[in-house]
C-alpha cells in the first residue's frame, strides 16, 4: 500500500493528468451543462465534507468575482437544516472522493430529481456518480491515506467547472494549473533543505491557527485538517479578519500561527491589499510574542519569531495547489518527529459511512 509520502509526491503527476483530461474536447459536455444550468442560475451550491468542501473555495471565489451567486455548504448542515434552499433553478455540486460518504448519500437520496446535480468524485461507479445528472471525475487514482491527490485534483476540477458555468475560455486556468504543477515539483525537490529548519521552528505546539482570506481560505482549512490527521495537532482554521475580533487575545509564544499571504500572479489591487493585510497581521502577532510561519509569494524582511517560506505566485486563487503540499510535507515531518505513523487513522475511517 502506498505511504502518505508516496501519495504526496504523486500530486504533480496527478494534477497534470487532470489538466490534460479537462482540456480535451467534451470532458465537460457544455450542451448538457447548459441544459442543467440556466443562463443565470439562482445559485450554484457546492457541498462536501472535510477536504471535499475545502477544495471549493477557489471556485466559489472565481464565480462570485464575476457576480454569480456561489455558496459553500457543509453537507451535514445542508442535509439537516437547509434542504429547502435546493430548487430546480439551483445547481447542486456535490464533491466526494469516494462518493459514499454518509452525509452525501443521505443528501442525494432526499434531493428532488428536478434539482440539477453535478458530482465531482474519484470513484466513477459510486452511489453519488450513479445518481448525478453530470459526473466530473477527479482522475486522482488510488488514495490510500488522507486526502492529498484527491484534494488538489478536486480544486482543479471545480475550477474547470466554474469556468464552464461562467462561459469562460479555460486557457488562463490551464496555464495556471501548469505553473502550479511545476511549483509543486520544485517544492518537493527542495524539501530536504526546506523542512528541517521549518520543523525546528514549528516544534510540537499545543495549538496552531492557520489564517488566510478569500480563495486562500482553502489552504487554511485544508492545512488545519492535515495537521490534525497526520501530526495530531490541535489546529484551527480561521479567516484573518475574524482573528482580530477576540482570538487575538490568546497570542502566546508556545502557539504557532500559519499565515498565507498571496498577491497572486497578476499582482492585482485586491490581491496586493489582501497580502498587505496578512503581513500586517503577521507583524502584530510576532511583536506580541507569537511565532509566525509565513507562506508568501513576495519577499519579506527577516525578523524575530518569523519563519518565511517564499512560494511561486499563482493566478485565480490556485495557491492552495502548492500551499497544501507544503503543509502535507510539514505534517509528515512533524509526525515522524513525534513518533507517529503519518497518515494512519486511529479513530476515524478513510470513508465515513455513518453520521
Amino acid at each position: 500500500m502506498p505511504s502518505l509520502l508516496d501519495e504526496i509526491l504523486q500530486q504533480p503527476a496527478a494534477l497534470s493528468m487532470v489538466r490534460k483530461y479537462y482540456t480535451s474536447v467534451g470532458a465537460i459536455p457544455l450542451g448538457k451543462l447548459k441544459s442543467l444550468a440556466s443562463r443565470k442560475p439562482a445559485a450554484v451550491i457546492m457541498t462536501g465534507m472535510g477536504s471535499s468542501l475545502n477544495a471549493a473555495y477557489p471556485a466559489q471565489a472565481f464565480l462570485t468575482a464575476l457576480g454569480l451567486r456561489a455558496i459553500l455548504w457543509e453537507t451535514g448542515e445542508l442535509l439537516h437544516h437547509h434542504l429547502k434552499i435546493l430548487r430546480s433553478d439551483t445547481v447542486l455540486v456535490v464533491v466526494s472522493q469516494s462518493g459514499e460518504t454518509a452525509e452525501v448519500v443521505h443528501l442525494i437520496n432526499r434531493v428532488p430529481k428536478s434539482v440539477p446535480l453535478v458530482a465531482v468524485s474519484n470513484v466513477e461507479r459510486s452511489t453519488l456518480a450513479r445518481r448525478a445528472h453530470l459526473l466530473l471525475p477527479m482522475m486522482a487514482g488510488g488514495q490510500a491515506t488522507i486526502s492529498t491527490k484527491t484534494y488538489t485534483n478536486a480544486v482543479a476540477v471545480l475550477m474547470y467547472l466554474a469556468f464552464a458555468l461562467a462561459r469562460k475560455n479555460h486557457a488562463p486556468l490551464t496555464q495556471g494549473i501548469i505553473r502550479a504543477a511545476e511549483a509543486q515539483e520544485e517544492l518537493i525537490e527542495a524539501r530536504e533543505t526546506l523542512l528541517p529548519p521549518t520543523v525546528e521552528f514549528f516544534d510540537q505546539p499545543p495549538y496552531v491557527v492557520l489564517m488566510a482570506r478569500g480563495a486562500d481560505l482553502a489552504s487554511a482549512h485544508q492545512g488545519a485538517l492535515t495537521l490534525k490527521e497526520v501530526a495530531r495537532l490541535a489546529a484551527e482554521p480561521m479567516s484573518a479578519g475574524q482573528f482580530r475580533h477576540g482570538p487575538i487575545e490568546i497570542i502566546h509564544p508556545d502557539h504557532r500561527y500559519i499565515l498565507f499571504a498571496r498577491r497572486g500572479a497578476t499582482g492585482s489591487r485586491s490581491g496586493s491589499r489582501t497580502a498587505d493585510l496578512m503581513l500586517r497581521l503577521g507583524e502584530d502577532i510576532r511583536t506580541h510574542g507569537g511565532r509566525v510561519l509565513l507562506i508568501a509569494d513576495r519577499a519579506v524582511e527577516t525578523a524575530p519569531n518569523l519563519r518565511w517560506i517564499q512560494t511561486q505566485p499563482l493566478p485565480l486563487g490556485l495557491g492552495t495547489l502548492v500551499d497544501s503540499v507544503l503543509i502535507q510535507l510539514l505534517a509528515h515531518a512533524l509526525a515522524l518527529r513525534a513518533g507517529i505513523e503519518p497518515g494512519r487513522f486511529w479513530i476515524a475511517e478513510p470513508v465515513m459511512r455513518r453520521e
